[in-house]
């Protein structure tokens, strides 16, 4: 796999050496020298969920950290509703895009899709969400890690804070439980 990576963006330097600021990684899309999974979560806890912590604001304003949980779904199924509930983009759709629309689309500086099916996923980009008549924009980032049958969840979301409508409570209390629902059985 570490071959065919770097045969990738040696093909990618050849093809873009016109290009006096190439970044190797494709603005943080893949990962360079790095094989390893982020470890799941090591901690045993009871199948029915758990809240380890309150919702609490991020290091960064306008955004939330929902509480570390414990779903009955498997990570693949949390995944899979993640991917169609929230609108992320894997790697994939984002290449086909540039080819057959946009080649000039960018993914955000943050832009995470790293997945180990049946193990680990952790995916974070900016995806829409829709307020009545005004569509908007939220930074969601998801962990999913196998725990036994279920998995753990960690979630956080970033709405913009100069919007008083995004970073109401009211509007905060939906997206967590959007966000919610796809952990459920």
């Amino acid at each position: 796999m570490k071959i065919t990576r770097m045969l990738f963006i040696g093909l990618l330097t050849i093809n873009n050496s016109g290009c006096a600021n190439f970044d190797p990684t494709l603005n943080g899309l893949i990962n360079i020298g790095s094989d390893s999974a982020p470890t799941p979560g090591s901690i045993n806890r009871a199948i029915a969920p758990i809240y380890t912590s309150t919702t609490t604001p991020s290091k960064e304003d306008g955004c939330t950290v929902l509480p570390n949980r414990k779903s009955k779904v498997d990570v693949d199924t949390l995944y899979g509703r993640a991917m169609t509930r929230f609108g992320f983009k894997s790697p994939e759709q984002i290449a086909i895009y540039r080819k057959t629309i946009d080649r000039t689309y960018l993914v955000d500086q943050g832009y995470k899709h790293e997945k180990q099916g049946g193990a680990f996923y952790h995916l974070a980009q900016t995806v829409p969400y829709g307020v009545p008549g005004v569509p908007r924009a939220m930074w969601l980032e998801f962990k999913f890690s196998k725990n036994g049958s279920g998995s753990d969840v960690t979630a956080e979301f970033c709405v913009d804070p100069a919007d008083p409508i995004a970073s109401s409570s009211n509007n905060r209390h939906k997206i967590t439980s959007r966000i919610q629902e796809i952990f459920g059985g």
